[in-house]
């Protein structure tokens, strides 16, 4: 039923893993039925995400296989995105399943606004680190100061991608990061550090319809995050998994 909606989906979450990994100098590719990246990609990225669901699943196998013999991290990750690959017997373990989500302009809500967070747009490159910090759960240390980046200044310079940071006087404690591909934006990486969950969800939705009106928005979640997801105006579409390569010996 929500077939095509999972496909935008999961082509714009592959899209925001390329330019994060193009950001980081490691830039996957697009074939007929995945992206994949050749190269070790920054943390929490798959090396494969599924972005067809055309039911030829022996191509999706063969990549996988292809990767399988190039010298990957351990425990490397595929995005089953539709949810129909078997990978156990390749070697890999399920790492987490989660739910598909989309929102049509217009959609009410449950909770209210929080009148307590500010919402703004993250422009410059000293606030990205400090919302990065946030996302993270830490303070900017001088230890996480020298650490890389995980999301690199350039991705400001592109206007189809909005952080989005939630303040508390001075103090980011909620965010996410908008990325638009055609007439859909994605959402992903959203934190809510303090405060109530639902009325974050819904700044939040409401400072990225502001950035990019009149689109539906999709991504994922799971757990807590996806039931503030379906309070704050949100349906679930499909499943999806992620499958992890178990570590290899001495990897």
């Amino acid at each position: 039923m929500h077939a095509s909606k999972v496909r935008l989906a999961a082509r714009n979450n592959a899209l925001w893993c390329d330019a994060v990994c193009h950001a980081h100098g490691v830039p996957g590719e697009f074939l007929a039925t995945v992206w994949l990246n050749r190269s070790v990609p920054p943390p929490f990225h798959p090396n494969l995400i599924v972005v067809s669901d055309s039911g030829v699943q022996d191509i999706t196998l063969e990549h996988i296989r292809d990767l399988m013999s190039l010298p990957l991290a351990a425990n490397w990750s595929v995005k089953d995105s539709f949810f129909n690959l078997e990978l156990g017997p390749l070697g890999f373990d399920p790492l987490f399943q989660a739910t598909w989500i989309w929102r049509e302009t217009g959609v009410g809500t449950v909770g209210g606004l929080s009148t307590d967070v500010r919402w703004s747009r993250v422009t410059a490159s000293e606030d990205l680190a400090n919302w990065e910090a946030s996302w993270a759960g830490h303070s900017r240390t001088s230890q996480a100061r020298s650490a890389p980046a995980q999301f690199p200044s350039s991705l400001l310079t592109d206007p189809e991608h909005v952080f989005i940071a939630g303040f508390e006087g001075r103090e980011i404690v909620a965010g996410g990061i908008a990325n638009r591909t055609g007439n859909v934006v994605g959402l992903s990486n959203v934190f809510v550090n303090s405060g109530d969950t639902i009325a974050a969800w819904t700044g939040l939705v409401a400072a990225i319809e502001r950035a990019f009106p009149d689109s539906p928005l999709v991504g994922y979640e799971r757990g807590a995050a996806l039931d503030a997801a379906l309070a704050g105006g949100f349906m679930a579409i499909g499943p999806l998994r992620v499958w992890a390569r178990r570590g290899r010996p001495g990897a």
